[in-house]
């Protein structure tokens, strides 16, 4: 029987950044994966014609100095491709055309997605009253602070862009706990944060000296796509250490720490570890606790994904006769358009089509018009076809087509989250040495994942410390 130090169950980002950080500690670490690629929802594809197309996450965004030394750790430092300034302006979509969204004070004030009354109302924000109500939707929040129509057409379009989520369906303190403690804290956000702020100082007296240089948050990907990275990080903990194909069927506590019962290439393994990180999607971790903890199992089994599909479509310049000259543009739901948006990934990420072409990202679906399993790819990628006509002026059949389906895209931080977060909390303290990461807690982005994960592999490294080390058999 194989004995490890660590044993991480699944190879997403969250699994493998777990599993390389505890690496570089010299602990012996082990990855099961049930697919037969790395990565999770981390796809990359570079076609013939010289596209790369991002099939599910598209862009990283990152101002966290580790980051980029785990890049020069791993020899990927020359094969970040940073987005230009174009990158910086964003569109939302109102009455079927892109608006920029303005940057600056003067252009907020001027801009056309909200009326002036509304503009006014946000300026209400640090009298509106607390909430009294243990927790509160997304949209609800949010039109109680700044108003219904800057919620509709501001905040619906960022949140259905990122969490591909509905508001109305949201946990505000599931999903931005800092701007929901903030209103507890203060009586609005304005003023919670300013207190704490003030409050920080006071307790503190003169501010701590930075780590390192302070960063502006840089958004980013690599030559050959997001999945560079996951495969990157596989690659160097090397086949042994990251087992693919290979499905965790049981998992129990033992005196040493945790057995695990493993299904791999038609055979069936038994490992121990002295320490088990739980890194698959939430649903998937759920089998794997049932017996252990029923009430979080429960909770994690709770939490929904929503479906989604990508549609990477790539023309020739000529094609095109209104470029989104910028990140792209997110349509609110009040817009009843097929796309959550369209990302101008050429205009972000130049390689990413050859020279005279113009590379979309078309994002569809999610919890408000979720992708079903009767529609057809073909009727999926005539309607991002259709999508590019009306927003950017694109003609004609696209020379590079590309659709990906998810039926389980991203995780959702609804009603109820925060009790399923606690019940994992009550197992994580009761068992030690068993921990979850995910994009379930903490937060969807990857670089989010990442970080949770680096600093949850950490803890389980100082927990290892403290108890004898697992003798390994090869």
């Amino acid at each position: 029987m194989n004995s490890y130090d660590v044993v991480v169950v699944g190879a997403g980002i969250s699994g493998l950044s777990a599993a390389y950080t505890l690496f570089k500690r010299g602990l012996d670490v082990l990855v099961v994966e049930a697919g037969a690629e790395v990565g999770g929802v981390m796809r990359s594809i570079v076609t013939p014609e010289g596209y790369v197309l991002d099939c599910g996450p598209n862009t990283l965004a990152s101002k966290d100095p580790r980051m980029w030394t785990e890049f020069d750790d791993l020899g990927m430092r020359d094969r970040m491709v940073v987005a230009g300034r174009a990158g910086k302006r964003r569109y939302f979509l109102k009455d079927g055309q892109p608006l920029e969204i303005p940057n600056d004070p003067i252009g907020l004030i001027r801009m056309e997605h909200v009326s002036m009354k509304s503009k006014l109302r946000v300026l209400r924000e640090p009298f509106i009253p607390r909430a009294t109500s243990p927790d509160e939707s997304v949209a609800s929040f949010f039109s109680r602070r700044i108003g219904p129509e800057v919620m509709e057409r501001m905040i619906d379009p960022f949140v259905s862009g990122v969490y591909s989520g509905d508001p109305s369906k949201m946990s505000i303190k599931a999903t931005f706990p800092s701007l929901w403690e903030a209103e507890q804290r203060g009586g609005s956000i304005i003023k919670g944060f300013l207190g704490a702020g003030k409050a920080k100082q006071a307790a503190g007296g003169k501010k701590a000296k930075p780590l390192g240089p302070k960063m502006r948050s840089v958004t980013f990907n690599f030559k050959g796509g997001v999945a560079e990275w996951p495969k990157t990080m596989a690659k160097v903990l090397g086949e042994q250490r990251v087992w693919k194909n290979a499905r965790v069927t049981t998992l129990y506590p033992v005196a040493e720490g945790w057995t695990l019962v493993v299904e791999r290439d038609g055979q069936v393994e038994t490992i121990e570890a002295a320490s088990v990180i739980i890194a698959a999607p939430a649903y998937a971790a759920a089998d794997l606790i049932a017996e252990l903890d029923p009430a979080a199992a429960k909770g994690l089994r709770g939490i929904r994904y929503s479906s989604m599909a990508v549609v990477n479509l790539g023309y020739r310049e000529n094609q095109v006769t209104r470029p989104v000259d910028g990140f792209g543009v997110l349509a609110p739901s009040c817009e009843r358009r097929n796309f959550l948006g369209i990302l101008s990934a050429s205009t972000l990420f130049p390689p990413f089509a050859p020279a005279g072409r113009v590379l979309t990202i078309n994002l569809m679906g999610g919890e408000i018009n979720p992708i079903r399993p009767e529609q057809t790819d073909d009727e999926l990628i005539a309607r991002a076809i259709a999508d590019n006509q009306a927003v950017i002026g694109a003609t004609g059949t696209p020379e590079v087509v590309n659709l990906t389906r998810w039926p389980r895209a991203v995780a959702q931080y609804n009603f109820g989250h925060t009790e399923a977060m606690a019940a994992l909390e009550n197992l994580e303290r009761t068992r030690p040495g068993l921990t979850f990461i995910g994009s379930y807690r903490g937060g969807v982005g990857m670089p989010k994942c990442w970080r949770n994960a680096v600093n949850m592999a950490e803890q389980v490294a100082a927990y290892l410390k403290n108890r004898p080390a697992v003798a390994s058999v090869r």
